[in-house]
């Protein structure tokens, strides 16, 4: 395959990928691929001149350009039948084990379906409780790499929204949390966050200790050799000659 192709796979891919603690595998290295232009691969830019009139682009923000066209019959259907989206309930213990990238407190603008597997949510910024990467006070895209959006999200609506980033680029996937917005959801979440910190650093000082200790155990101990004659052995009986009885000798 050429490097467009294994480009399109990793991207819809990883992020799914790096919710379990996985990475696109090293020997599917995109880059090490040739580009289509030379003649590898045919792609469609490299042979479609005229773009159809019934696709319109409109550029949301930052560049980040969604068709805006009808969604097809099929994936309509498909879509209806197939979604059925879990709640994440907003607990401690999901918090933890989920351990989000991003936190923010958002409305919904809009949400617009790409193709059959891609899905995008405009929201606006108001607040920002986390980030790995900068967010700005405005609309930005959140992305699904599926069929389905879960968890589901209307238009007007004012959330929180607990979720991954993935190479600066926001997503919206299925595990992720979104709750009606409420004020004391920001004090909430700064408990959670103080505890998933201590959780981090008990789980750092663990590793510490282990690798000490296995550095220990391979150690060898000295061994101590007693060359003093006094103590070295039991006491022995002398032998006299003529009859005389044995005798131990005494200390002086």
């Amino acid at each position: 395959p050429c490097r467009s192709v294994c480009q399109r796979a990793r991207d819809g891919c990883e992020p799914i990928m790096r919710r379990y603690n996985h990475s696109w595998p090293e020997s599917l290295a995109c880059d090490d691929l040739p580009v289509y232009d030379r003649g590898v691969c045919i792609s469609p830019e490299a042979i479609v001149t005229d773009v159809p009139e019934d696709v319109k682009w409109t550029d949301f923000t930052q560049g980040f350009m969604v068709p805006d066209r009808p969604l097809e019959p099929d994936c309509r259907s498909r879509g209806q039948e197939r979604c059925r989206c879990k709640k994440t309930k907003p607990t401690l213990s999901t918090y933890l084990a989920k351990n989000y990238s991003y936190i923010i407190h958002a409305k919904v603008k809009s949400v617009e379906r790409g193709n059959c597997n891609e899905i995008t949510t405009v929201v606006e910024v108001k607040d920002i409780l986390k980030s790995s990467t900068p967010i700005p006070l405005s609309q930005v895209p959140l992305l699904t790499n599926s069929s389905c959006q879960c968890p589901p999200l209307q238009p007007k609506q004012d959330v929180l929204i607990m979720c991954y980033e993935w190479r600066s680029r926001l997503m919206l996937l299925d595990g992720c949390l979104v709750e009606k917005w409420k004020d004391q959801l920001n004090r909430r979440f700064k408990r959670w966050e103080q505890r998933l910190q201590e959780q981090k650093r008990r789980t750092a000082r663990s590793k510490n200790q282990n690798s000490g200790r296995s550095g220990q155990s391979g150690a060898l101990k000295p061994q101590t050799k007693n060359t003093n004659p006094l103590i070295s052995g039991p006491k022995k009986a002398i032998k006299v000659r003529n009859g005389q009885k044995e005798i131990n000798p005494k200390k002086v």
